[in-house]
């Protein structure tokens, strides 16, 4: 095992944070603010940062190792009968990388949150929930089976629930708890993701008797190639079929927490927690399950492609409709992000359409490309939402400065609405520089990270599913439009508000973060350029090799299907390592149109205040802005769930289960058998037993007392009789011979 028994502490290192943090950073922070925080906040930041540590030895170790995977068995979890489930942690290069996301970009959001959360009266209570945010994430990326992943996967959901509810007590003008209400809609909404993948490992472990990686991978191979069907009682199904049903619901599990088509309602709403919670969720936890989950279980996918098997009833297989919700939810999301004066909303729908890129990608067998995305995407929506907290921090301090004592006028101001912002570059310089960085990377313009992502999966789906291009290009243009909007809105033309004139930047823990993000939001591209591969391997006489080896290269030691592909058992879609030089052209300029159209053409003549009409509203894309769609789902969806509800507690629990099976079924029954109990054994055969051996008792008594006279002539005879019988037994013999 050697260096590899290091890994456990990835996940020792974030619980003790959540120990401290819980057993007596409180007690600090109450017994003197300014040190309790620094103490509090700063191990917190350290045990992340010894994690991050873990993670690049790993990185390490697998270089040594040749990258073979390597299985850390902790200890036994589950063991009945055959089923065995260990609590084991996979380190290989899928899990590495999403490791180094996570604890990185992590980290980087523990330091800016000792800034930004200054002063909350709950501050060790925040620290101790980003650290078991860190703690199950980890689990959900380091599991070597389904079950250790669902447990990360649970324990994200209630982690978000925890941080976007943070602020529970907080209400709005109507009086209602915004925070709470958000953080149980993120909850509920989830629910329904997790229990498509509750049924999905059940389908799997029926299947293949497992529920570890490996095995399951093997046996799915196995059975593909002999073509073995799969027994459910009498009924036998097709191996392809089986697994069209697991991958659907893999599907439904990575809509609920990648928040795609129809379950993406919870993410918006989750800008209610503190920023750093938005950075979190948004870029290096919680919505990138869903990809990993359908990247780790790539060879399941690729066998249905293979097997040819589609959904009956819309005639496409499951990665394709994988790829179509991706690419349907990236359009979308990009058009509701159009219509946001909130400049957190803009970034929330940005997240929802940019993981509709990354599922669009892994749907089309793009795995390196959508993995590609999610770490660039991570760095650059990181740097984005913490950028927007630094606005809104700066917001929040120039309004309290003019507003001091004028709590009507305090209450009434949102700072997070871009009306009431302009001109803030000159106020907050670094914050704008780092923002500028983050929203042209986002927009996908060169050289920034997110061009070299964005335009692998262009070029994956140009090259395997037109619909899917053309999706995927408008929503391409969407981005470079709001992301131009908001920087026009934001930080150019004159402050349209006393707050925005007196914003300062913040302090060195929340810009220094803004500031290495931006270096990784710029130089993120290095991970896989097109090129780099055949450099390396020159270097390398012909073996491509050493520790800064492209992604694509380093990710293939970990997605099976594309060994299987090579050895001619899977026919991957695959697009060699190629930037298109067209693609890339034509999505950069029209990124950059949409820049200039909104920069200058429709936010350029002067600037809009909350109480002006916006330009967009002149066009048919702002019946997005007012589209209600809680109402849609308040009045469309939740009715029907309501009725299935309502149809499943009263005619199938309480008509059905309740007064059919359990009164005239089981009680009926039991009550006959209870009656025949009673009435025949009971009364007469156990008590018609107790009570003849009674009778037969009472009569030998009678017998036996009839012979006890008290006259000495009977006992006299008594005595004489038995005697005659004790003669003539020893002398019969004489007798008779």
């Amino acid at each position: 095992m050697g260096i590899f028994g290091l890994a456990p502490l990835i996940l020792i290192f974030p619980i003790i944070g959540v120990l401290f943090n819980g057993l007596v950073g409180r007690r600090f922070v109450e017994y003197n603010r300014e040190t309790g925080e620094k103490w509090s906040g700063w191990f917190a930041v350290v045990m992340a940062l010894a994690a991050f540590a873990i993670a690049v030895t790993m990185l390490f170790a697998l270089q040594a190792n040749e990258f073979r995977a390597e299985v850390v068995v902790l200890f036994d979890w589950i063991r009945v009968g055959d089923f065995y489930v260990p609590w084991a942690m996979q380190i290989d290069t899928l899990s590495v990388t999403m490791m180094l996301v996570v604890t990185g970009v992590g980290s980087l959001i523990h330091i800016y949150a000792i800034g930004y959360m200054h002063g909350d009266p709950n501050f060790s209570r925040f620290f101790n929930y980003l650290n078991l945010f860190l703690f199950f994430m980890l689990i959900l990326v380091t599991g070597n089976n389904y079950l250790m992943l669902f447990v990360g996967w649970e324990g994200v959901g209630l982690c978000s629930f925890l941080l976007i509810g943070f602020w529970f007590d907080r209400v709005n003008e109507k009086g209602e708890a915004m925070n709470a209400n958000a953080a149980r809609k993120a909850f509920v909404a989830n629910r329904v993701g997790d229990l498509a993948m509750i049924l999905a490992m059940i389908l799997t472990f029926w299947t293949f008797k497992s529920l570890e990686f490996q095995p399951v991978f093997d046996s799915a191979i196995e059975m593909f190639e002999s073509g073995q069907l799969v027994q459910f009682g009498t009924f036998e199904a097709t191996l392809g079929g089986v697994l069209t049903a697991v991958t659907v619901l893999f599907l439904v599990g990575a809509a609920g927490k990648s928040a795609q088509i129809p379950l993406y309602v919870w993410l918006p709403d989750a800008m209610a927690g503190p920023t750093p919670v938005s950075a979190l969720i948004h870029a290096a936890t919680m919505v990138t399950s869903g990809i990993y989950l359908i990247v780790r279980s790539n060879v399941l996918f690729e066998i249905v492609r293979e097997s040819g098997e589609v959904i009956s009833f819309l005639g496409i297989s499951s990665p394709d409709l994988v790829a179509y919700t991706g690419a349907a939810t990236a359009l979308f999301a990009g058009l509701i992000a159009f219509t946001q004066n909130d400049i957190k909303k803009v970034l929330a729908y940005s997240t929802v359409s940019q993981l509709g890129f990354m599922i669009a990608a892994v749907g089309m067998g793009a795995y390196v490309a959508g993995m590609f995305h999610l770490i660039t995407h991570a760095f650059f929506k990181a740097l984005l939402f913490l950028g927007s907290g630094s606005v809104i921090h700066g917001m929040e301090h120039g309004h309290h400065e003019i507003s001091h004592g004028n709590h009507d006028e305090h209450d009434s101001f949102d700072p997070q609405d871009m009306r009431t912002m302009g001109g803030l570059r000159h106020k907050m310089p670094w914050t704008f520089r780092t923002y500028m960085v983050g929203a042209l990377a986002l927009a996908g313009i060169f050289p920034f990270a997110g061009f070299w992502s964005k335009d692998e999966i262009l070029a994956h789906s140009d090259a395997n599913n037109a619909i899917v291009y053309w999706l995927l290009t408008a929503a391409a243009v969407c981005t470079a439009f709001y992301m131009g909007r908001q920087l026009k809105m934001v930080f150019f033309g004159e402050s349209r508000h006393k707050a925005a004139d007196h914003a300062h930047e913040s302090p060195a823990t929340m810009t220094v973060p803004l500031m290495i993000l931006a270096g990784l939001a710029t130089l993120g591209g290095l991970l896989n350029l097109p090129f780099l591969s055949e450099v390396i391997s020159d270097a390398n006489d012909g073996h491509a090799g050493g520790i800064w080896l492209a992604l694509e290269g380093w990710l293939e030691h970990s997605i099976a299907a594309f060994e299987l592909s090579k050895e001619g058992l899977l026919n991957l879609p695959h697009t060699p390592l190629v930037l298109s030089p067209m693609i890339a052209t034509v999505s950069t300029a029209l990124a950059v149109a949409a820049l200039g159209l909104a920069f200058y053409v429709v936010y350029g003549k002067r600037p809009k205040t909350a109480e002006e009409r916006d330009p967009l509203q002149s066009t048919p894309i702002w019946w997005l802005a007012v589209l209600p769609l809680d109402t849609l789902y308040m009045k469309g969806v939740i009715p029907l769930f309501n009725r299935l509800a309502d149809f499943l507690a009263h005619r199938l629990d309480w008509d059905f289960w309740h007064n059919f099976v359990h009164e005239r079924i089981i009680r009926d029954t039991f009550v006959g058998f209870a009656n025949f109990a009673s009435d025949v054994l009971d009364r007469q055969g156990v008590d018609g037993l107790v009570n003849g051996a009674g009778q037969v008792t009472r009569w030998l008594a009678g017998g036996l007392r009839q012979s006890q006279t008290g006259y000495a002539r009977t006992y006299a005879l008594g005595i004489f009789l038995g005697t005659v019988a004790l003669l003539t037994y020893f002398l019969w013999p004489f007798i008779v011979g």
